[in-house]
Parts: structure tokens; C-alpha cells; sequence
């Protein structure tokens, strides 16, 4: 009879620490997001302790359980890790914000990896953070240069920065393309789709050039030169 009390009493203590345990849980429901909006998906959300790893859904949403103050590990390819505390009041509405590795190639990555649907919003919103342009909408070169640099005129087909005369000739800019002088007749043939960055050089910035910065120089950087 006592065994069988000590038996019914483990029982007791065994259910009951189990519906204790559980009742220390909670559901996070939350949203894995990058630039604040777009959702990430396929990401893993891992609950410490636990071998069960979350993934995110077309929306970027997830559902997991796990304690107060547990801390979610949120990683996807492309992206740095994350760490989130939870916090219950904020349980069901966790907005996780995830950020691109440093790298030229994370966006890449993380499309390639299937971590972004929304690609060209997505891509749009890397070159905005980053400072790049998108050139692709001008027709040629000549034509970014028309319509994107005000210290610059074209006269009879050469490109002149204005203030910058030459004794000795032609007043008309230099060009250098990735690091490499070059004519502007090679300027018009590369496909705007293929130009990163441009910038203009001149006065004593351009003294690095000698002799051929005189009349300014106008530097381009391809999105392949950028990449090497």
C-alpha cells in the first residue's frame, strides 16, 4: 500500500512539473524583415536549448515557443546573425530587423539563397543604402554626363569642365575608366548598365594626372572593375 502511495505521489510530481514547465512558455509569433519592410525568408529562427530550428515563411512570419528572456538566434545567407531577446508583452508581435554582411556580395548571396522574393524592390533599396546609382536609364554615357553633372558642358562632341581651359590645344576632359586612361571614343561604346560610380576631378586634385589632368579628368568605375 505504501509503495503504491509513493507511486501515485511520483506521479502527482512528475505531471505537475511538466505543466509547470510548460506553463513557463510561451508563443512568439513574430517577423523576420530586412530594410524594414521586406520580409526574408526561408531564415532560421533557432530557440536555444532546443534542436528545433524555425523557418520563416513567404511573409517572413514564424511561430515558436520558448521562455520569457530566451534569446532567438536568427540567421539567413547574407546577413548577419541576430539575436533577440524575448520579452512577453511583445511575444506576439516580434519584429526582427536583419542587416546585409559588409560584403559586395551579400545581396547577391541572399537572393541567390532564396532569402528575398521581392527582388527588385530589393535591390533598389541596396543601391539607395549604398549610394549607388542606377545609370541604366540613360541611353549612353555622353547622356549621364549631360544630365547628372552641371560643371560639365559638351561642346562639338568633347566634354569640357567648366573653368578648365587648355594653352595647348583641346580643353577637353581626360577619361579614366577602372583605373586606366582611356579616349572618349571607348566612353561611348560601354554600356551604362556596366557603370557603378562617376566622378569628376579637377583643380589640384587632379595633379595626380600631370600634364594630362590639366583640362580635368573624369573618372568611371564599372561594376566589374568594383568586383575585382
Amino acid at each position: 500500500m505504501m509503495k503504491k502511495n509513493k507511486l501515485v505521489l511520483l506521479l502527482f510530481f512528475l505531471t505537475f512539473s511538466s505543466l509547470t514547465l510548460l506553463a513557463q512558455k510561451i508563443e512568439v509569433k513574430g517577423k523576420v524583415v530586412v530594410f524594414n519592410t521586406l520580409p526574408v525568408v526561408n531564415a532560421n529562427v533557432k530557440v536555444p536549448g532546443s534542436e528545433v530550428v524555425v523557418k520563416t515563411s513567404l511573409d517572413g512570419s514564424f511561430t515558436c515557443m520558448c521562455k520569457e528572456k530566451d534569446k532567438l538566434v536568427i540567421t539567413a545567407a547574407g546577413f548577419d546573425k541576430l539575436i533577440i531577446k524575448v520579452k512577453k508583452k511583445k511575444a506576439k508581435k516580434l519584429l526582427a530587423k536583419m542587416r546585409l554582411l559588409k560584403s559586395s556580395e551579400a545581396s547577391k548571396m541572399a537572393i541567390e539563397k532564396g532569402h528575398i522574393l521581392k527582388v527588385d524592390q530589393f535591390e533598389k533599396l541596396v543601391r539607395e543604402r549604398s549610394g549607388i546609382k542606377d545609370y541604366s536609364v540613360y541611353s549612353s554615357v555622353m547622356d549621364i554626363l549631360r544630365n547628372e553633372f552641371s560643371a560639365l558642358r559638351i561642346v562639338n562632341g568633347e566634354v569640357i569642365i567648366r573653368g578648365k581651359s587648355s594653352l595647348n590645344g583641346s580643353s577637353a576632359a581626360r577619361f579614366e575608366v577602372d583605373g586606366v586612361m582611356t579616349e572618349q571614343s571607348m566612353i561611348e561604346s560601354l554600356s551604362t548598365s556596366d557603370v557603378a560610380s562617376i566622378k569628376v576631378v579637377k583643380g589640384s586634385d587632379a595633379a595626380i594626372y600631370g600634364v594630362r589632368g590639366g583640362t580635368g579628368v573624369i573618372q568611371i568605375k564599372t561594376k566589374k572593375g568594383n568586383s575585382e
